[in-house]
């Protein structure tokens, strides 16, 4: 397998490198690597490195990258990059991301949705549970809440379009789908994904250093519990 990168400006103050990888299916586990090794790098004026899929956005102060000679800050920055990612073994990284399990209900009680999308899709409950459960999943973006994952691998009979009348209040640990993404609601908000279970794990803690449970190129499956085990679990979070 071989990689290469193109880079694009965006602005004066940001630019997009694009990843080229032969096989799609790492294209965000090499992602989310990639942008691991220019954090470790501490750039002079980066002020965040943002991945997403086949793509990683670097902002940066280009006063910070000026110098003497004829070249732009741009050019100046897209030049160290090249040198150093260039010069790392990359590939045999991308395939060993780190693994999160999460456990998740699929009683009926919390999968809201479970029974319109059986009847939607003609399938039975306990077939779309399994066809949820049975993937491993990667983080491939970060965003519309803070700690959202978008989880890439889901099973296409699953790959259904957003609710016609969104919920104003999705309750946190959500496990939904949509567009062929699944993904876990980290608080109670507004959302229009078909919500198959809940799970009791935190995906967004201030506290922590990144805030964020998942991070981009993360492996995620998800393990079912029962209601009982749920409940449990749940009350135990409630008296800490």
């Amino acid at each position: 397998m071989t990689i290469s990168f193109t880079y694009t400006p965006i602005g004066d103050c940001a630019l997009m490198i694009g990843i080229n990888f032969d096989n799609p299916n790492f294209y965000s586990a090499m992602s989310g690597l990639v942008a691991d090794k220019i954090r470790a790098l501490n750039l002079k004026g980066v002020s965040d490195i943002v991945p997403a899929f086949d793509q990683i956005a670097i902002h940066y102060d280009p006063i910070q990258w000026m110098s003497s000679s004829s070249e732009t800050p741009y050019d100046e920055i897209v030049g160290y990059l090249g040198r150093k990612l260039n010069g790392m073994d990359l590939v045999s990284e991308a395939t060993d991301r780190k693994m999160m399990r999460i456990p998740v209900c699929y009683d009926q009680k919390l999968g809201l949705d479970l029974l319109e999308l059986s009847s939607i899709l003609k399938r039975s409950v306990s077939d779309l549970i399994n066809l949820h459960h049975s993937k491993t999943y990667t983080v491939g973006a970060i965003g519309f809440a803070p700690g959202f994952a978008y989880l890439e691998g889901l099973d296409t009979v699953l790959a259904v379009s957003r609710r016609s009348e969104p919920r104003t209040r999705v309750p946190a640990g959500s496990v939904a789908v949509a567009g062929g993404y699944t993904g876990i609601y980290p608080s109670i908000l507004p959302g229009g994904w078909h919500i198959l279970g809940r799970t009791h794990a935190s995906l967004f803690q201030k506290s922590t250093t990144c805030g964020a449970l998942l991070s981009v190129g993360d492996q995620v499956q998800f393990e079912p519990i029962s209601i009982e085990e749920f409940n449990a679990q749940q009350s135990l979070i409630e008296n800490q």
